[in-house]
């Protein structure tokens, strides 16, 4: 019962030197409102299937393969109400990308950005790879060098 209560709880804070009944029935007049306009304007990103194909229009797919994390952040940058799922049986792993129709225009830009983006960090050297050579370098250097280990002196 008190996770009920707690649920349906609205907190509305009113910054005013008087709070009469008009203020506060305008402030929550206006908290409703939000509410209504937040419970039907259809959520930016990541939505499931169901509620993807409830909205109006139809839907539209593409396959992406590669990193997909990185493209969910220009989705959302360019607003679009987007499902993925994984194609299990293929390695490497392939995604479909479901979307509405309407937003044609808008995955466009925002998949030239994401590929734009991609490929420059495929041109990019490899963080790892650096490390490895710069570790080979290292040791190579270290097996020059001999050590003092009479006096414990700095290496000559």
């Amino acid at each position: 019962m008190q996770e009920e209560i707690d649920q349906r709880t609205v907190s509305i804070t009113v910054q005013a030197a008087k709070l009469s009944g008009r203020v506060l029935k305008a402030a929550m007049t206006a908290a409703y409102q939000k509410m209504q306009q937040q419970r039907h304007s259809p959520k930016v990103g990541r939505n499931s299937l169901k509620k993807l194909a409830g909205h109006d229009g139809g839907l539209n797919t593409i396959e992406v393969s590669g990193r997909l994390r990185s493209f969910e952040r220009y989705a959302r940058k360019y607003q679009i109400r987007y499902h993925i799922e994984k194609d299990v049986g293929s390695k490497p792993p392939v995604w479909t990308v479901y979307f509405k129709a309407n937003q044609a225009d808008a995955l466009t830009a925002a998949f030239q950005e994401y590929t734009k983006k991609d490929l420059d960090r495929s041109k990019k050297p490899s963080l790892v790879a650096q490390l490895r050579k710069f570790k080979e370098l290292v040791q190579s250097i270290g097996k020059d060098r001999v050590r003092n280990k009479e006096h414990g002196g700095p290496e000559r």
